[in-house]
């Protein structure tokens, strides 16, 4: 399997390579009102709308302000496109899938884990990143901004809910 590594408070994760779009350096996000608290907003990811997760808040790592040194990892969930606000990102990193083991603590997002000479690798689990209840929170949060907005940009606020998350292929 083919993955992308990134750290958050020099813990190693990573996520299927295929499903990733791109990497960006950390940009602002607009709050998105009545999101979920591991909602760090919402950006303009080249004309669509993007959730950013703070996947710091998802994981249970204490809570630290924006750096310029943050990477978004953009990748395509089963319900939405999300943008997962990282420490950084560290590279490609190959491995049997063979080799993924289940998590000694259960976690909804987590798909397992892999021990390699640099420690122990989370694979998240990207389809479990948002809840559906925390999924529906963000469609309201998405059609409060677009009413708030108005009609000048209706298209930004609106289309994320609307678009599909691809299941493979780059963007």
């Amino acid at each position: 399997m083919n993955a992308l590594e990134f750290v958050i408070d020099e813990v190693r994760y990573a996520v299927p390579l295929a499903r990733v779009v791109e990497v960006l350096p950390r940009v602002a996000l607009t709050p998105l009102p009545g999101a979920p608290s591991v909602v760090a907003g919402v950006f303009n990811h080249r004309g669509s709308p993007t959730v950013a997760v703070d996947l710091r808040a998802r994981l249970g790592h204490p809570a630290r302000a924006p750096s310029l040194d943050d990477h978004l990892l953009v990748a395509r969930a089963q319900r939405r496109p999300v943008d997962l606000v990282v420490d950084r990102v560290q590279g490609l990193h190959t491995f049997d899938t063979d080799a993924v083991t289940p998590a000694v603590v259960a976690s909804p997002h987590v798909a397992g884990v892999v021990v390699d000479a640099g420690g122990v690798l989370v694979i998240e689990d990207l389809d479990a990143v948002l809840s559906l209840d925390e999924d529906r929170a963000i469609d309201r949060g998405l059609e409060d901004l677009a009413r708030a907005c108005g009609p000048s940009r209706p298209h930004f606020v609106t289309s994320l809910a609307r678009r599909p998350a691809r299941a493979s292929g780059w963007s």
